[in-house]
């Protein structure tokens, strides 16, 4: 048994680098992880080769910067697992990469609610599961 053994870990923006490898690790150290990117398909794949290298996994798509996603992520893990154990809230971009004075507030907005907005709305619906 791994050192995450009987634990449920939610991990988001999942697609690539820190959160795939993430996903990976807590699973391979016995952890039950809740999967989250934009992109469907990759998720898919991702599950595959956790369940393939006998871990469990579970994908759900969708935006973290939506309350209402982040609340779904819980209640999915609530639902399935009967909790949380530990949060990962990994989303984040770099967002355009231009001069202040070039920069939409639609893409200031965009990258602010992903990488902090997101963040925040996923330790808010988290923090009471992981009290339970």
């Amino acid at each position: 048994m791994g050192s995450l053994s009987n634990k449920l870990a939610i991990i988001t923006e999942v697609s690539s680098g820190t959160g795939n490898a993430t996903a990976k690790l807590f699973a391979n150290e016995g952890a039950k992880v809740i999967v989250s990117t934009r992109c469907l398909a990759g998720l898919d794949l991702l599950v595959k080769e956790i369940v393939k290298s006998g871990g469990l996994a579970i994908a759900l798509a969708g935006d973290v910067s939506e309350e209402s996603f982040s609340k779904a992520l819980v209640d999915l893990a609530t639902d399935k697992f009967g909790g949380v154990d530990i949060a990962f809230n990994n989303a984040g971009i770099i967002g355009d990469i231009t001069s202040t004075p070039g920069m939409t507030l639609s893409s200031w907005s965009t990258t602010i609610n992903t990488n902090l907005t997101s963040a925040f709305l996923g330790a808010k619906h988290q923090i009471p599961a992981m009290i339970k």
